[in-house]
């Protein structure tokens, strides 16, 4: 019998869509002080038991579609396990007020160190040295000091202050940059790393002022190709961009372009649009740019940081307290 959050007579039903064992493992092993509150269970997402979905109070997984969704009469918690939601979420989703959570958090220390070693990589001149090692080029040394700078001094904008964004910030600061940030609610407290933070419709005197744009926001309809055409009338030539959220941030096109003619000195790039990205993709050999295939937020402790969301939002739910990283329909994320 379901009682409102907080009460329940017997276990919650708990129902994770995959059937990986390291998965299964981690989630056990954290959910075991709480095993005789939960039934925890597992289901092929491609074949899912229709008992166990019919039974399903909460839902972790990767994807959730609206057939599934159907399927889940008992429907209250559902947590994936990315940070960002879009083209995950749909009306029926949230419909008898269904708590949907990201997994944000997990990525935080990979993502930020990704983004870091994609700024060093320009910095040290690291793509003409990968080159030149292929070639096996000593003679490119000249190019390689020409290419090479330093990050101490430089300014650095970051688009979204949160957890990924004041990651990367505390950072960029110990490499001595000066680091401005952008969101939407510029009154909030500046976290450590930032030297300021100002509201998203100032973004634009953001990027007048900084030689490195990072790009660590959700993609929702407001922030699709947020960096484009106007932006880089505006940013310095010579300035570098990196995007670790999702491609649809930047209007591709437009971004090509100025890494073509030079007016961006250099892209890193985690994310596009066309994911997995095509052998006729452009990108591949745009110049100025690193591309790496959606691995930044990798790292060997993702399942293991996921099972303590998952074990921390299981007690708030069963004690009747907000869950944390709760999606707001109407923004998106």
């Amino acid at each position: 019998m379901r009682l409102p959050w907080g009460g329940y007579h017997t276990a919650v039903n708990l129902l994770v869509l995959s059937t990986d064992p390291s998965l299964r493992q981690n989630l056990e092993d954290a959910l075991a002080p709480l095993s005789e509150k939960i039934a925890l269970s597992f289901t092929d997402p491609k074949a899912p038991d229709d008992a166990l979905l019919a039974r399903a109070e909460g839902v972790v997984c990767g994807n959730f579609s609206p057939e599934l969704r159907e399927r889940c009469n008992n429907l209250r918690w559902v947590q994936f396990w990315s940070a960002g939601v879009d083209g995950k979420l749909f009306p029926a989703l949230f419909s008898g007020d269904v708590t949907v959570c990201t997994g944000a958090g997990i990525h935080v220390d990979s993502c930020a160190n990704h983004v870091l070693a994609l700024m060093l990589a320009f910095a040290r001149g690291l793509p003409l040295a990968f080159e030149a090692q292929q070639t096996k080029n000593w003679g490119a040394e000249r190019a390689i000091r020409k290419a090479q700078f330093e990050l101490d001094g430089a300014t650095l904008g970051i688009v979204g202050v949160g957890a990924i964004g004041s990651a990367i910030a505390r950072r960029a600061k110990a490499f001595g940059m000066r680091v401005i940030g952008v969101r939407r609610h510029a009154d909030r407290p500046v976290p450590p790393g930032f030297d300021a933070v100002i509201p998203h419709l100032q973004y634009h005197e953001m990027i007048v002022r900084a030689s490195h744009v990072v790009l660590a926001l959700p993609l929702t309809s407001g922030t699709r190709w947020l960096f484009g055409e106007d932006e880089i009338e505006v940013i310095p030539k010579g300035a570098y961009l990196y995007n670790i959220g999702r491609g649809g941030l930047i209007d591709e096109k437009y971004v090509q372009a100025a890494l073509t003619n030079g007016w961006l000195a250099g892209a890193g790039l985690d994310v596009f649009e066309d994911e997995p990205l095509p052998e006729s993709s452009p990108w591949w050999t745009t110049p100025n740019t690193i591309l790496t295939p959606h691995v930044g937020g990798n790292t060997p402790n993702y399942w293991p940081r996921l099972a303590r969301i998952v074990a921390a939002q299981t007690e708030r739910l069963l004690s009747g307290q907000p869950l944390e990283n709760a999606v707001d329909p109407s923004l998106g994320y």
